[in-house]
């Protein structure tokens, strides 16, 4: 069975212990009187003593620890949790407790390593994050809730490249490497609703991603979003799946964006009128031997590119642009386009699975690019490689860029995107037929 990354609290040992020390010093307790009656009075007694060995269910230091700290750090792991971390390392150890708890959403608590609850955000932040907090509150300090606004610039001029000086090359980066002419899409429509939100890498937190996203599919996504709103939401996709893809909105810098002034928007350096894309197209394609793939997993999380690629000198970046007449020529930086021609935005996502995890706290290592033959690598198995193309009747000249992290300048290596599969066993079996037969199918159903 697949498992999603739920961390599940076990009986405390103290309350072992001490139920132990109940019935073996049983006869001291009765000799002893009316000590354990005692609790009612507060002071002392039976109560008392046992919580003295269980431990209280929350932390003394809850009252002192305040909302924002917890959320502090969150956009420094941001989109990105993997970024200052061990990335790409498998958290579920050899044991076989599962620890991927990272994106625990149940019942909004992890567990510490000393056993404190502690909240979404402020389980996931880096030892160096913990640290730094620390040092903050040593000092008196609070931790910005929003960091980076102090960086905030437009991509340079160098980040542009007229498309016809992009030699042909096909493709570039990780993914796009497909197996065959069989592949099946659906219509969710171009943008549903915006929000500067990502309940995959900040749960909870409003403008977590500080930069606004484009959403289709499920309707109802936003930092709070759980699998059971998300079970309950409805959708913009047409054969009915409740699926959520996301990504960064792009910007006409000479228009003016109606979050001005708000989070998300020009308070995070993401200014401009937003575009909506002309087309959204949502696409898996088979790849490697079709034998052997497994249809797509429902509920599964999976994330490409990453929001904060420039500031961590391009790790896991996996952005491609091109131009419409122009496919054969791809860049990660933002092309300009010739007049008729479209600005594409090509996003393409790991299609290999560990075959167990539907998450991991870091949102990577339960998945991986196939190689360039389009073969997955050795414990991992082969699902349909989704690809989202974006095209958009772009500005002209350099008057256009996706939104990022304040730090992150919009530079165009740190395109990325989001998506949780909620299409139904039926529809997935379904779409990996028409992969497998070679056929071209839309909005399956099932």
């Amino acid at each position: 069975m697949p498992r999603r990354g739920r961390h599940r609290t076990r009986l405390p040992f103290r309350l072992l212990a001490a139920v132990a020390a109940l019935l073996v010093g049983g006869t001291a307790v009765v000799l002893g009187g009316s000590a354990l009656a005692q609790d009612e009075g507060g002071d002392s007694g039976g109560g008392s003593f046992l919580s003295s060995l269980v431990g209280s269910s929350k932390s003394d230091d809850s009252g002192d620890s305040d909302d924002s700290d917890s959320d502090s750090e969150d956009s420094d792991s941001g989109e990105d949790r993997s970024g200052e971390d061990k990335s790409g390392e498998d958290e579920s150890g050899d044991d076989g407790q599962d620890q991927d708890q990272g994106q625990d959403g149940d019942d909004g608590q992890d567990q510490g390593k000393d056993g404190e609850e502690q909240s979404p955000d402020e389980s996931k932040k880096t030892d160096d994050q913990k640290k730094d907090d620390q040092d903050k509150q040593a000092k008196g300090e609070k931790a910005d809730p929003f960091p980076g606004r102090d960086e905030i610039a437009k991509a340079g001029a160098d980040r542009y490249v007229d498309i016809t000086e992009v030699s042909k090359n096909g493709n570039i980066g990780d993914g796009g490497t497909f197996t065959g002419n069989g592949s099946y899409s659906v219509d969710c429509g171009v943008s549903d609703h915006n929000n500067p939100d990502n309940f995959m890498a900040a749960p909870g937190k409003q403008n977590g991603a500080q930069h606004v996203h484009d959403y289709v599919g499920n309707t109802t996504t936003d930092a709070n979003s759980t699998e059971e709103s998300l079970e309950a939401g409805k959708t913009s996709c047409q054969n009915g799946e409740k699926s959520t893809f996301f990504w960064p909105v792009l910007r006409d810098l000479n228009g003016t964006g109606e979050d001005e002034g708000e989070n998300g928007g020009s308070l995070d350096g993401n200014v401009g009128s937003i575009l909506t894309p002309a087309s959204a197209q949502l696409t898996f394609r088979g790849h490697g031997d079709l034998d052997e793939m497994s249809a797509m997993p429902e509920h599964l999380m999976i994330i490409m590119g990453n929001a904060k690629a420039k500031a961590q000198d391009g790790k896991n970046a996996n952005a491609k642009y091109t131009c419409t007449g122009f496919e054969d020529r791809v860049t990660d930086k933002y092309p300009i386009c010739p007049s008729g021609s479209q600005l594409v935005r090509i996003l393409d996502y790991p299609s290999c699975w560990d075959g167990q995890n539907l998450q991991s706290k870091d949102l990577r290592s339960h998945t991986a690019f196939p190689d360039e033959s389009g073969n997955c690598a050795e414990g991992f198995t082969s699902i349909p490689a989704l690809r989202i193309t974006l095209k958009y009747d772009q500005p002209a000249g350099r008057a256009f860029a996706i939104d990022s992290f304040p730090d992150n300048q919009h530079d165009p290596t740190t395109d990325h995107s989001d998506f949780m599969s909620y299409a139904s066993k039926a529809i997935a079996e379904k779409g990996l037929d028409c992969i497998r037969k070679g056929e071209t199918c839309i909005n399956v159903t099932g």
